[in-house]
């Protein structure tokens, strides 16, 4: 697609990136021939595959990454010296780790640490900070220190460190990343009332779509296209290209919210099926009851849980940030001990039996570097089975099995830590398959990933046979994996039936779980784009022209041959994507305005 329809660009550029180029010390290229040039009030969506060099360009942005060859200019001047200090108090980054950006024993600390070196007064960095903190729903947590909230509190508490500053550059990485729904809405509402240039990494098109005006693709660290995010969305061919296409979600959304989803939804059992749900068992595999748990600061994260799986189960556990929902994954796999009952296969844990539980439950965490630390990938898939006491040639075949299952087979010597964020996903899920457990846990398995390496991850997931226990804020996640929901509510489980029941029960939008109607018309706006289709083919018109010969005028028909676009919009058929346009005749005529001042190439003969 040309840039030709590009948004204007008559204001004067805020920042303008110059045949940058970078390398990591691996000797990796990241950055290619970047040239980018944004405009006061611009609101950008930073788009590509994992791996495409997005990050690695915003950390240059704001001057945290020094360009190795080309340049970055901030408001006409280099990043350099006390220009770059300055730019650094300007241009806000919020990083796709919370962790990296909190760092203070409270909250509080952490928001007023920016005013703080803008040389603002105690008082303003206090009054800033409570706000900021107001702003993203963490007033009453000013005074708790990051380590004891969950992700989605960490990603707030991150945004809120930055909004105590007032940037006039906004740079978010990936900002919506385990948010649940009520969360999302207050960023979303956060950043439209935003008034300075907003510049968005995201593999959440639907949430570009609302807040951004313009995108530009990375591929492979150059830019590949910069044009309106209207124009991006509505072409399924660029989409694909760059592994952007989010088109499968469009219609598995929409199904879910209609009324008649249950008969044309086959993905999901029907609710008032009892054949469709796995039959309870006399022994459930897992078994907590009266279970509670408080940290050590008194935060009471689960209070008297019931809750039993069956072997062959596949369950969602949903409930807004901070619900409990980790610390109860944490209590079933034996890293977190609270009280109450706990059996596996109808036997009670005890601590011998918590010590073995990791051999039996395995956990794939949000953030797949927490546990990959081998040097290569074959070493990190076998160091599980290895400390199992699993043989070496058994080892072998499990390694090679597991890497087959997650598509990453050759890359046995590859360093983890250099892959894309997508085979690091599934690295990690090599990682627990390879020690071969009876239940698998996944907390947010595909935050973060682009489309592309989405529907493979779901793709490999609905082939597990393992009994599955999946924590996500994603309604398409939830109705392709599950067949049953456990609600989660301020540590206590207050709803347990089957997903579709689940995903047709309006009280989640109360509970601010699943909601799902801010997207629904974005889906369909998309998906209308989508059946849009411009076509150019020629057109013969006869034009009149008038010629003056001293005293005479006259006037005579021309033919003239141009090529412009036609719109068609149409519908496909549901098993095909054959279709056809109303005919046309390829000569047709229309008015053709000012045609006379057009630049042509016929001639105009001289009649008497």
């Amino acid at each position: 697609m040309d840039s030709e329809t590009s948004l204007p660009r008559e204001r004067k550029a805020l920042i303008e990136v110059r045949d940058l180029d970078f390398s990591y010390p691996d000797g990796s290229q990241a950055l290619r021939q970047i040239n980018l040039t944004i405009r006061p009030g611009d609101r950008i969506a930073l788009v590509g595959q994992n791996g495409s060099g997005k990050s690695t360009l915003a950390r240059h942005l704001n001057g945290l990454l020094e360009a190795q060859a080309g340049a970055v200019i901030y408001k006409g001047k280099p990043l350099q010296g006390e220009h770059l200090r300055r730019a650094r108090l300007e241009v806000g980054l919020l990083f796709q780790d919370p962790d990296d950006q909190l760092f203070c024993n409270t909250l509080l600390e952490d928001v007023a640490f920016g005013p703080g070196n803008q040389e603002l007064s105690a008082e303003q960095c206090a009054e800033r900070a409570r706000n900021a903190l107001a702003q993203v729903g963490l007033a009453d947590l000013a005074y708790k220190p990051s380590h004891h909230l969950s992700y989605g509190q960490k990603k707030r508490a991150a945004l809120a460190t930055l909004l105590a500053m007032r940037p006039q550059v906004l740079i978010l990485d990936e900002p919506t990343a385990n948010l649940d729904p009520a969360q999302d809405n207050i960023l979303r509402e956060l950043l439209r009332d935003y008034d300075g240039t907003l510049i968005c990494i995201t593999h959440d098109l639907l949430f570009a779509y609302d807040l951004c005006e313009r995108a530009v693709v990375l591929d492979q660290g150059r830019v590949h296209h910069d044009y309106t995010l209207r124009e991006l969305v509505s072409h399924r061919s660029s989409l694909r290209e760059h592994g952007l296409d989010f088109s499968f979600r469009l219609d598995g959304i929409d199904d879910i919210l209609a009324a008649e989803a249950a008969r044309c939804d086959p993905l999901l059992p029907e609710a008032n099926d009892p054949a469709a749900l796995p039959r309870p068992e006399s022994s459930p595999l897992v078994a907590v009851r009266d279970y509670s748990f408080r940290y050590p600061d008194g935060t009471q994260a689960l209070n008297k849980i019931l809750f039993k799986i069956n072997r062959g189960e596949s369950v969602a556990i949903v409930g807004e940030n901070g619900a409990g929902k980790t610390t109860l994954l944490h209590c079933l796999l034996g890293i977190l001990e609270g009280s109450g009952e706990h059996l596996f296969e109808g036997m009670p844990i005890n601590r011998r039996r918590r010590r073995d539980l990791w051999r039996r439950v395995g956990i794939i965490f949000q953030d797949p570097a927490d546990q990959l630390f081998c040097p290569t990938c074959a070493e990190e898939v076998a160091f599980g089975p290895r400390q199992m006491g699993v043989k070496k040639e058994e080892l072998a075949r499990r390694v090679h099995q597991a890497l087959a299952q997650v598509h990453l087979q050759g890359y046995e010597d590859r360093i983890p830590l250099h892959l894309s964020g997508g085979e690091r996903k599934r690295l990690a899920i090599a990682t627990v398959l390879a020690m071969q457990p009876e239940i698998l846990i996944l907390d947010e398995p595909t935050a973060g990933l682009d489309p592309q390496g989405e529907e493979m991850l779901l793709n490999i997931l609905q082939e597990l046979p393992q009994t599955r226990i999946l924590v996500s804020h994603d309604p398409y996640l939830t109705a392709r994996l599950t067949q049953r929901t456990v609600v989660l509510h301020r540590g206590e489980i207050i709803r347990d039936y089957s997903t579709r029941e689940f995903l047709h029960d309006q009280d989640r939008a109360r509970l601010n779980l699943l909601t799902l109607t801010s997207r629904r018309e974005h889906c369909r706006e998309i998906r209308a784009l989508q059946h849009q289709h411009a076509h150019k083919h020629p057109h013969r018109h006869l034009h009149e022209h008038r010629h003056r010969h001293g005293e005479l005028e006259h006037s005579h028909l021309h033919e003239h041959e141009h090529t412009h676009a036609h719109t068609y919009t149409h519908l496909h058929g549901a098993d095909s994507e054959a279709h056809c346009h109303p005919p046309r005749p390829r000569y047709h005529d229309h008015a053709h305005p000012h045609h006379e001042l057009e630049p042509h190439d016929h001639d105009h003969p001289e009649d008497h």
